[in-house]
């Protein structure tokens, strides 16, 4: 039990950083979820007299450049039906 333990806390310590990641923007959002990034929480706030939705996520700092580079560059692969079912989820959240 104690080896499993300390396997685990040694694991912690070399994984990577990982950061709240946040962003208004609908689809890298349902991308990253696609990509089973776990959504922590939408965060509404108000910018100019409108309502904006931001959403966090918990990721690598390392991962994000990359994920970014993917998405915004038309490399990134993820399944339609886990995108088009990540979209609709985010968007009830906009809508509450």
């Amino acid at each position: 039990m104690e080896a499993t333990v300390q396997a685990q806390q040694e694991a912690r310590q070399e994984a990577p950083k990982e950061t709240l990641y946040r962003t208004c923007d609908l689809y890298f959002s349902a991308y990253l979820c696609a990509l089973d990034y776990p959504l922590v929480t939408a965060e509404p706030e108000m910018e100019h007299g409108k309502r904006k939705l931001y959403f966090v996520f918990r990721l690598s700092r390392k991962d994000l450049p990359r994920l970014k580079a993917l998405f915004f560059g038309g490399g990134g692969t993820i399944k339609a039906l886990k995108l088009v079912e990540a979209i609709k989820n985010l968007k009830s959240l906009c809508h509450v």
